[in-house]
């Protein structure tokens, strides 16, 4: 029987080339996985400055890198954090999401003593150039100054750019336009479900912490905000300290909202988490998460990220914390 060599030659050409093909696509798919970019997120900490049980910005800003670092997005992610601005201006310029965890005023991890727009307008250039994340965390959103109460302009129109609001300072307390602090009520939360930060929330939760409020103020007021901000935790409250004892003069107020900005960059703004434990509350927690994707345009699971709810072992693994219980009256 006479066989002709030429289909069996056919045959191993045609392996052969798979062959090379399959490898090749091995080690090009191996490659890719390899040099995928991964998302630079930079942590600003300010100084830990209210005792142990609040206002912990050093610790927080470690938190957070620790949660992301030990997540199953790690991969993802190369974190870095500073205490203050950074002197390596190369940080911000090639960060994707900055994250600010910091007292304000003239504490603020932005402000220079020598000049008060020095690394504000320098974040500012960043902001508008790229399509850089934002997240500024509690009293982070009291623009830097010369100290507390004394509002500086400038710096506070940077602010509004960046995440819609900013806390606004004036000599009268009972001033309609004024910002003020509520100590330590427990409240309501109404969650917007329709936003991605939102997924894996429930509709509504309690959480007792100090809250700003009078951010955004009526149509005609100093703040009203616009269809590029969504307010993604409200709760009822008083415009202005005077009537907290009366209900009827309360209105929803956002103390949790997300900011598109005009270049299309993403920004999150909360004026919670005050306390250290607020970290601990799971859904505070997933809305933070979910925060951090969605600054990154990165897609948020529907049931919300899946990142591990700091416990109160975990909290007080830093040094020189502990978990805040006073008990004191709302008001």
């Amino acid at each position: 029987m006479n066989f002709s060599p030429k289909p069996i030659l056919l045959l191993g050409l045609i392996a052969c080339c798979l062959g090379i093909f399959l490898v090749g696509f091995q080690s090009h798919g191996k490659d890719a996985v390899m040099t995928v970019e991964k998302k630079r997120v930079l942590i600003i900490r300010g100084n830990s400055t209210h005792g142990k049980d609040s206002h912990n910005n050093d610790e927080v800003g470690q938190l957070l890198k620790d949660k992301l670092e030990a997540s199953r997005y790690a991969d993802s992610f190369e974190v870095k954090t500073t205490m203050n601005y950074p002197k390596d201006l190369s940080l911000v310029e090639e960060a994707d999401l900055i994250i600010i965890s910091s007292d304000g005023g003239g504490r603020h991890a932005l402000g220079d003593k020598e000049n008060l727009t020095k690394h504000t307008k320098h974040l500012d250039g960043v902001l508008k150039k790229n399509k850089t994340g934002l997240i500024v965390i509690h009293w982070a959103t009291d623009a830097p100054s010369r100290g507390m109460g004394r509002l500086h302009p400038e710096n506070s129109q940077m602010m509004m750019d960046w995440v819609g609001a900013v806390y606004y300072w004036v000599k009268k307390g009972k001033d309609p336009v004024s910002s003020w602090t509520w100590k330590f009520p427990e409240l309501d939360l109404k969650v917007d479900k329709s936003h991605p930060i939102s997924n894996g929330l429930p509709n509504s939760f309690r959480m007792k912490d100090e809250y700003y409020f009078n951010f955004f103020t009526a149509k005609d007021g100093r703040n009203p905000g616009s269809d590029r901000v969504t307010f993604l935790h409200t709760a009822s409250a008083p415009s202005h300290r005077s009537d907290t004892d009366n209900k009827e003069n309360w209105r929803d107020q956002p103390v949790y909202w997300s900011f598109e900005r005009g270049n299309g960059g993403r920004s999150v703004a909360m004026t919670s988490a005050h306390f250290y434990h607020t970290w601990a509350n799971p859904h505070f927690f997933q809305s933070f998460a979910n925060s951090i994707f969605w600054t990154l345009e990165m897609e948020v699971p529907e049931e919300g990220v899946e990142m591990k709810t700091p416990t109160l072992v975990d909290l007080l693994s830093y040094v020189d914390t502990e978990v805040n219980k006073p008990e004191r009256k709302v008001k």
